[in-house]
């Protein structure tokens, strides 16, 4: 038997992806990790957003990852930026975990 997975996504701003069900929630929300290949789509999605006129960079929070694999995070909201670590369990990264409004989306 395959493991359960869900879809997420964050109000249609960022694609829909597919990630392992964890059942972990926070105020609703899911609290998805990630692979390092949807993180580098993420890289993007958050970079397109913060250089749209209509959404504006102080308003997202854009990733990065170095040449090293590093995942951070960087608030546009509060200037700061957040180092996110693989998880030790599974291997994923859980970007925006217990904070951004990750929406499950039903089939």
């Amino acid at each position: 038997m395959s493991p359960r997975t869900m879809k997420v996504t964050i109000g249609g701003l960022y694609s829909v992806y597919d990630v392992p069900d964890n059942k972990r929630r926070w105020n609703g929300f899911a609290v998805p990790g990630f692979t390092v290949d949807q993180v580098h789509q993420l890289v993007g999605e958050t970079n397109q957003a913060a250089s749209d006129p209509d959404i504006g960079a102080a308003e997202v929070d854009t990733i990065s990852i170095d040449t090293q694999g590093v995942v951070s995070v960087r608030s546009g909201t509060y200037d700061t930026t957040t180092v996110v670590e693989s998880d030790q369990k599974d291997g994923l990264f859980y970007v925006g975990a217990y904070e951004w409004a990750w929406e499950i989306v039903e089939d």
